[in-house]
């Protein structure tokens, strides 16, 4: 690890340290009261070296924006401008049902009002304050917090004249929340060796979509590579493609994510996006009712050879990202 890797460690745990710190003083810990279990997994975010809690108080404080040009602005440490690393944010939240398109394929639709390509699919989800758990239930005291520090991180980019804000921040059937995002593709490197480049290919030929799109899988495979979303259970297993619907939607997570900024200046929009690091379920969501009278609507077998090769060569995939 570099001296710069060190210094931006220590700033990490410094401003994490603060809300500890600030807690202590005041005697009105937001987690005081709320099960061992809860608290617990609160103070491991506050204390940790690789996040910042995103209910750190006065957090727009300690970063700002690099620069990036085509490729985006993106939040950072301040004063981190010559080592840039992304300024990444924890929180405890549930994703809500609605609004849920983190399925393997993201709501694509071919003949889509935007003209997009599978190739510019990103899963999306929104994050809500939780509404009923006993366990993790006490955070939902940090979520304003979380909402106002991301807002307050939107506004250190100043708006040109003529142009709006397009927030990361929302109204869901009357609850706030944040959406989270991750690129379904991510372009081909031709700087990668010959054993990446095969394990690539095949994890994106074997990736699960409906046969409709299958075509549109070819296409984007000719210039892309598919990137699994980073989520896993709650033993730390890579959730498979097929099973990102099931498990997550409802769920109760841990969210590790960065800001991002876009400015579009033909539709005059100053655009916020998140984009997840690492998803973690800690309470798996409860089942929705059925209607018994209604078939499934995957698409999709399964249980079919197709797909059990996808969970293998995907989880695969998954397993050397996070190396």
């Amino acid at each position: 690890m570099s001296a710069s890797d060190d210094s931006n460690l220590m700033s990490i745990t410094s401003i994490n340290a603060s809300v500890s710190g600030l807690a202590d003083e005041s005697g009105s810990d937001l987690v005081a009261n709320a099960a061992p279990k809860c608290s617990s997994m609160v103070e491991k975010l506050k204390e940790s070296a690789v996040a910042v809690y995103a209910a750190t108080p006065n957090l727009a404080a300690q970063a700002e924006f690099f620069f990036g040009g085509a490729t985006g602005d993106v939040a950072i440490l301040k004063g981190k401008v010559d080592d840039v690393s992304e300024l990444v944010l924890s929180g405890v939240f549930e994703i809500d049902r609605q609004g849920f398109f983190m399925g393997a394929e993201g709501g694509y639709l071919p003949k889509n009002t935007f003209s997009h390509d599978f190739v510019d699919t990103k899963l999306t989800c929104n994050l809500v304050a939780i509404q009923r758990n006993a366990v993790y239930g006490s955070t939902k005291d940090n979520f304003p917090l979380i909402i106002s520090n991301i807002r307050a991180l939107e506004k250190i980019i100043a708006l040109k004249k003529g142009e709006t804000l397009v927030s990361c921040v929302h109204e869901s059937h009357g609850l706030l929340c944040v959406c989270l995002s991750h690129a379904l593709f991510t372009k081909k490197d031709d700087g990668d060796d010959t054993d990446t480049i095969a394990h690539n290919e095949n994890a994106t030929a074997a990736w699960p979509v409906q046969n409709h799109l299958k075509e549109a899988l070819e296409r984007a495979a000719s210039t892309h590579y598919v990137s699994p979303l980073p989520a896993f259970d709650a033993n730390g297993v890579a959730i498979h493609p097929v099973d990102y619907h099931r498990m997550l939607c409802g769920a109760i997570v841990q969210v590790h994510f960065a800001l991002f900024h876009y400015s579009i200046k033909g539709d005059k929009k100053s655009i916020f996006v998140t984009a997840a690091c690492e998803i973690r379920i800690l309470c798996a969501p409860l089942l929705a009712p059925r209607n018994p009278l209604k078939r499934g609507g995957l698409g999709y077998d399964m249980s079919t050879t197709a797909n059990k090769k996808a969970r293998l060569v995907c989880l695969s995939l998954l397993c050397m990202v996070q190396i």
